[in-house]
This record gives C-alpha cells, sequence and structure tokens, in this order.
C-alpha cells in the first residue's frame, strides 16, 4: 500500500511538472496512441488514469503454447476494442439454476492476419522485450491530452452519466527505439496492441495481437 501511494504520488506530482512544461514525454505518446484507436469509433470510453501491469506477461506464456491452443493469436491491422458486456454474476447463476448453458462470450476468431514476414518481425521484438529484465514504463494519462470521448478516472466500474459501461486497463508501456507494446484490458477480455515511430515525432499504432480471456 506505501509502495503503490509513493508511485502514485510521483506520478501525480510528474504530471504537474508536465502540465506546465507543455511536454509529452515518450511512454505518453505511446499511450496517447492507443487511446486515440480505441476512441476512434466515437463511442465513449472509461479508463485507468494509471497505466498498470507488463504489456507482454500473456504474450511470453502464449509464445511458450499455454495460449495458443485456445486463442487464435496471431497479428492483425489494428482495430478498436470493444468487447461485448459481460452477464452479470445472478446471470450466470440463474442461467444455471434454469439448466441453461452459463458462459461468457468468446474473442472473436480473426482472419485478416497481417503478410508472414511483418508477423515474424513484430514477433521477434515482442519477445525480445518480454524479457523481464526490459523495463516496463508506467505512464499516468492526463486530461489535457486524451481524445474528448475518453474519461480517465480513478475510480473503477462503469460510469452511465457518460456512457461508460466499465473501466478499461492500459498497462505499461515495454518499448525498444523501433517499436513499443501496450495492453489493453476491460471485463474478462485482453488484447495487445504494437505502436511504432511515425517518422514525425509521435507514435501510431501499427498491429493488435488475438484477443484473449482471463
Amino acid at each position: 500500500m506505501i509502495k503503490r501511494a509513493t508511485l502514485l504520488l510521483a506520478l501525480a506530482l510528474s504530471a504537474c511538472s508536465g502540465a506546465k512544461s507543455g511536454q509529452l514525454d515518450t511512454d505518453g505518446k505511446i499511450v496517447r496512441s492507443v487511446l486515440n484507436l480505441l476512441a476512434s469509433d466515437g463511442k465513449p470510453l472509461c479508463v485507468e488514469r494509471i497505466t498498470y501491469g507488463s504489456p507482454l506477461v500473456q504474450y511470453r506464456v502464449a509464445r511458450r503454447g499455454r495460449l495458443e491452443r485456445y486463442y487464435a493469436l496471431e497479428w492483425y491491422p489494428p482495430t478498436p476494442f470493444r468487447p461485448p458486456a459481460m452477464p452479470t454474476q445472478k446471470e450466470l447463476r440463474d442461467d444455471v439454476a434454469a439448466e441453461r448453458r452459463a458462459d461468457i462470450p468468446e474473442p472473436p476468431v480473426r482472419r485478416d492476419m497481417l503478410p508472414r514476414d511483418q508477423r515474424s518481425l513484430i514477433d521477434g521484438q515482442a519477445f525480445a522485450l518480454s524479457e523481464a529484465a526490459v523495463a516496463t514504463h508506467v505512464a499516468m494519462i492526463k486530461d489535457s491530452w486524451v481524445p474528448k470521448n475518453i474519461h480517465a478516472r480513478w475510480w473503477p466500474g462503469k460510469d452511465s452519466s457518460v456512457g461508460c459501461t466499465a473501466q478499461f486497463v492500459l498497462s505499461g508501456v515495454k518499448r525498444s527505439d523501433n517499436i513499443a507494446f501496450v495492453a489493453v484490458r476491460v471485463y474478462h477480455w485482453g488484447t495487445l496492441y504494437a505502436v511504432e515511430p511515425d517518422g514525425k515525432g509521435d507514435w501510431k499504432v501499427t498491429a493488435q495481437w488475438g484477443s484473449w480471456m482471463y
């Protein structure tokens, strides 16, 4: 608890400093590019204000053959991540009591894989960065640079007043000079985005890994 409080204080002070300078650092640009993609369908989205965890934990597990048996985990063109609403615990219990099938929606299977050479290149970069020794960069999502339909909040859960049905959580950033990775979680689904420099001083999402359930 003390460690988390210290982290929050450090990030808050960093946010104040950044607001004064008007500068967006590399991690902020990477996270903003993911938020821009998530918001590109025009729908409201609530998101945890601080990024949390490593983006490549599930990827590394999958590369050991533990997830790929169940999910189509390849690299695809990036799309907004909008899993369907999940049934409540009561709805699941009612289904069991009525002897109906009780489950939660599975991620859809995609067929639009990126070209093999591109997938292989991203795979190699992701696996190298998935090492525990590679730093995970924590970022604070700031109101000054989020898309207008993104609502960054400290508290979890849905917010019907702004049209959010759930709270999205972005992972921290793992990056090299040429590529970065950010995972997104909501409900019981997760996905992973690859982000690359756009050559103009910013970053752009270029690929999305298959979605999984957790």
